[in-house]
């Protein structure tokens, strides 16, 4: 038990590091894609994607594990694969958006 307690505290900063990264990597990634638009299209999505979008996203996310916990009877490698799968979803649905994103924005040219 003594062993433990180091390990823990090093498991701890260790996520701490990790969530601090995704926030950070995952906020700059989001303010980006408001580039291509005016400053009003801007605030007026900012303001439905902050107020609703999220939130709706936490609604649907709580949804399914009831889904999967209640109706699909799934266990952890059912969760598992739903996991991998809307992994792979939203990869390909980000992939499309990054095409998306580089048609609206014209690449600059590089400084010299």
């Amino acid at each position: 038990m003594i062993v433990a307690l180091p390990v823990l505290g090093v498991v701890r900063w260790v996520k701490t590091a990790e969530n601090a990264t995704d926030y950070s990597l995952q906020n700059t990634i989001k303010q980006v894609l408001y580039l291509p638009t005016t400053r009003t299209e801007k605030y007026k999505a900012k303001q439905a994607i902050d107020t609703f979008f999220v939130r709706a996203g936490d609604l649907c996310s709580a949804g399914l594990v009831l889904a999967g916990t209640h109706l699909f009877m799934l266990e952890v490698r059912g969760f598992a694969v739903a996991t991998m799968a809307l992994g792979a979803i939203w990869l390909v649905l980000s992939l499309l958006l990054g095409r998306r994103f580089r048609e609206l924005v014209p690449s600059q040219p590089r400084g010299g």
